[in-house]
């Protein structure tokens, strides 16, 4: 079973932690694992990072700001 869902989150703008360093995104992509319903969040970066240009992120565990 699949916990409360956020309402749709694509196209959010959101700041998230590369090699420790705070990056600016948008959620191109919310998702749900299968077992146990955490949310997951595709972020694409304004500017890459160490090659980084997306990433996943879980924003109960990591380190996610939305901005308002």
């Amino acid at each position: 079973m699949a916990e409360a869902q956020e309402p749709h989150m694509e196209g959010r703008r959101v700041w998230v932690s590369v090699g420790g360093e705070p990056r600016l995104g948008t959620v191109v992509e919310q998702t749900f694992t299968p077992k146990k319903g955490s949310e997951l969040l595709a972020v694409e970066l304004d500017e890459p990072a160490d090659g980084t240009e997306r990433l996943v992120v879980n924003p109960t565990v990591d380190n996610v700001l939305f901005e308002d």
